[in-house]
């Protein structure tokens, strides 16, 4: 039996993530293991009942010192999950948050008992005129927060300086239309 592959893409908001995550998955019949579909409507309804607006996550300190890091522990269980089952999985997911923690994914391997696997990291690459063009007109109320206050999301979100140590990275510039998501 061969080793499953674990592929993180990761990017900005718009940039393409989930295109490239599925066509990832689909080539490598890897389990696809997208975050927002996995908690976002548990994250919305905390949000919700926490008197906080659902959309707003960038600038919410409840959302990012409490929601954020449980999203990212559930994905990662999945993921290992399906890994001790012998299937390669792709994680599409910003990841933003822990780009500066070099050992980030060796913890949370040994948190989730991951066995031992190639671990390839798709940073999606887009200019920043494409990316807020791309977010514009996609017109989801997720975004109004980057779009107000775009030179401060791009500042911290734009950049995929990823820390990351015992991975392969793959840069893929992403330019081109993407397909309209229904």
């Amino acid at each position: 039996m061969t080793a499953p592959k674990v592929f993180i893409v990761i990017g900005p908001a718009g940039s393409g993530k989930t295109s490239i995550a599925q066509q990832t998955a689909k080539e490598h019949g890897a389990a696809y293991l997208d975050k927002d579909r996995i908690c976002g409507r548990l994250v919305e309804f905390a949000l919700k009942a926490t008197g906080h607006d659902p959309t707003d996550r960038e600038a919410n300190a409840f959302y990012r010192d409490n929601l954020l890091p449980l999203e990212y522990q559930t994905l990662m269980d999945v993921a290992g999950a399906n890994l001790r089952l012998g299937r390669s999985v792709v994680l599409d997911a910003p990841f933003g948050a822990y780009f500066a923690v070099p050992d980030y994914l060796i913890r949370a391997a040994e948190e989730f008992d991951w066995p031992a696997s190639e671990t390839t990291v798709v940073r999606v690459q887009v200019p920043q005129d494409v990316l807020r063009g791309r977010l514009l007109q996609r017109g989801l109320d997720r975004d109004r927060w980057k779009l107000a206050h775009w030179d401060e999301y791009w500042a911290s979100y734009g950049s995929l300086d990823c820390t990351w140590s015992g991975v392969r990275f793959l840069d893929l510039n992403n330019e081109k239309s993407l397909p309209t998501q229904g």
